[in-house]
This record gives C-alpha cells, sequence and structure tokens, in this order.
C-alpha cells in the first residue's frame, strides 16, 4: 500500500514547522502529492463581553488571521521545496462552518491526514473533527519531532472492534516490509492453551505483507491504557503507534474519558489514528 495524496491540516504556527517538515518527508518517500490546508475562522463574539462587530474591528481580525495563514504556508512551501515535493496550498474560510468541518471537507480526498498534536487541551477540536468525520486514518505529530518516516516499526492497540481493525490495516500505509509490528492487547492474558484467534489472524496478515508481527498482552494495573500503549512503543522503539479512536459515544467520551483523549494530549511518538 502507498500514498498518493497527502493533506497537512495546519491549526497554529508554533506547531508549523515541525508538520510541514514531517509531510514533506512523507511524501518524497511516498512520492505522493502534498496539500496543506489551513482555515480562517468565522470572526467571533466572546458572550461575557458582548462587544459589537464594527466592519473596521472584523477587517483588523481578518487580517491578522491573514498573516497568521501566511507565515504558515511559508513555512509550508520551505520544507516541500527542501524535499522536492510537489505542493499544494488551500486556504479556506469557515463561513458558517467549523474549522474541524471545513478542514474535512478537503481531507477527505487524501489517503493519509496529518495534524499537529495540540500543545494546550483547549486547542484540540479540530483535531478531534478530522478524527471522527473525515474518514480517513489520522497521523498526528507531536511538538518538537524530528521529521523522519515513521516506517520501520509500529504498535498497534488491538482489540476485536471496527476501529482498532482500521488502525491495523491503515498502518500498512506507512510501514515497510520487513517492519516490526507489535500487536498490542491490554486486557487480562488468555488462559493456557486458549488461542487468541483474532489478533494471530491480524499478525498473519501483516506476515504475508512481509512484515514481523507479534500478539502481546499487557495488563493495565493501576496504569490508563495509554500509558501501558506508551511504554510498550517506547521499551520497544516503536517508531509510531496506531490505535482505533473514539470507539464510544460523545456522552461516554465525554464523562469518562478514552485512550484517544489521553494520546491526543500526551503521546511523544507519532500516533496514527482510525475511526
Amino acid at each position: 500500500m502507498s500514498c498518493r495524496t497527502i493533506a497537512l491540516c495546519f491549526t497554529e504556527t508554533e506547531s508549523a514547522e515541525t508538520l510541514a517538515r514531517s509531510g514533506a518527508a512523507l511524501a518524497r518517500r511516498h512520492g505522493a502529492h502534498l496539500m496543506g490546508l489551513f482555515v480562517l475562522p468565522d470572526p467571533y463574539v466572546y458572550p461575557a463581553t458582548s462587544i459589537y462587530l464594527t466592519g473596521e474591528i472584523i477587517t483588523q481580525i481578518r487580517s491578522g488571521q491573514r498573516d497568521t495563514a501566511q507565515q504558515i504556508e511559508a513555512a509550508f512551501l520551505s520544507a516541500a521545496e527542501r524535499e522536492g515535493v510537489t505542493p499544494e496550498w488551500r486556504c479556506l474560510e469557515a463561513r458558517l462552518a467549523t474549522v474541524g468541518e471545513r478542514l474535512c471537507e478537503s481531507a477527505r480526498a487524501a489517503d493519509l491526514v496529518l495534524v499537529a498534536r495540540p500543545e494546550h487541551e483547549t486547542a484540540a477540536r479540530p483535531q478531534e473533527e478530522l478524527i471522527r468525520h473525515a474518514g480517513r486514518p489520522v497521523l498526528m505529530i507531536p511538538p518538537g519531532y524530528a521529521p523522519t518516516a515513521p516506517c520501520a516499526s509500529a504498535v498497534i492497540g488491538w482489540s476485536a472492534t471496527r476501529e482498532a481493525t482500521r488502525a491495523a490495516h491503515d498502518a500498512l500505509l506507512l510501514l515497510d516490509k520487513g517492519a516490526e509490528v507489535v500487536l498490542l492487547s491490554v486486557e487480562k492474558t488468555p488462559d493456557p492453551g486458549e488461542r487468541d484467534y483474532p489478533a494471530n489472524d491480524i499478525a498473519a496478515m501483516f506476515s504475508r505483507h512481509g512484515m514481523n508481527a507479534t500478539v502481546t498482552h499487557r495488563a493495565p494495573g493501576e496504569r490508563r491504557i495509554a500509558e501501558v500503549i506508551e511504554r510498550e512503543a517506547f521499551e520497544t522503539g516503536a517508531s509510531f503507534i496506531a490505535t482505533g479512536a473514539f470507539g464510544h459515544s460523545r456522552a461516554y467520551d465525554f464523562v469518562v474519558g478514552t485512550v484517544t483523549h489521553d494520546l491526543i494530549r500526551h503521546a511523544k511518538r507519532p500516533v496514527l489514528f482510525s475511526k
């Protein structure tokens, strides 16, 4: 499997260079078309201030947004030129949609979507909307990540669910032949003699693609599942983590929290989310 179109969804200037360089490196490796996306959000009023937005204020807000867009575009084009890949830049206006909704419209045409891991929890909404609604695998790049192609190894958070199954197959987009793959199940270890059929079948699928796949079980104990996955990735030297995303209702996510939210906030290596 290979990528022919990679979309970079930019949301802030602080992470623009890291995201641009990571995306351009992947595009060069795959010979892919590289699309850069940025959305100008609609000017809005904080209810507590109740400020009336005059035409002059809106013009000033738009001017600041366009300055931001130009900075991000410059970082995007520079990275594409450095890697020798074909870039396409799209600066869109929200027009009563959310930033995430507008990003999804263009991102759906991509084989792979890249976003930056938000450094502030309140800035995660566009990334979450892309993961939930774009219908494409979303690779999240952590702050300060060295832009190398994550192709040598992976830890895949495994469970017998649709989302985890998609994550396992989507990971093939990034992995080279001969890659080391760990299918990690964070639950009780099967009883002696009990064969974990679904996980072993997925491992066999990776083997047919020329990769070395193993099935591993870890009991979470007192740790959160995301911590167990990250520790496994650290100990095995995995290039990236792949996992199914948002397998519960929004109400459950809000009350209980999920592995997805934990990885969005704290992951220290790239994470491929599939929904």
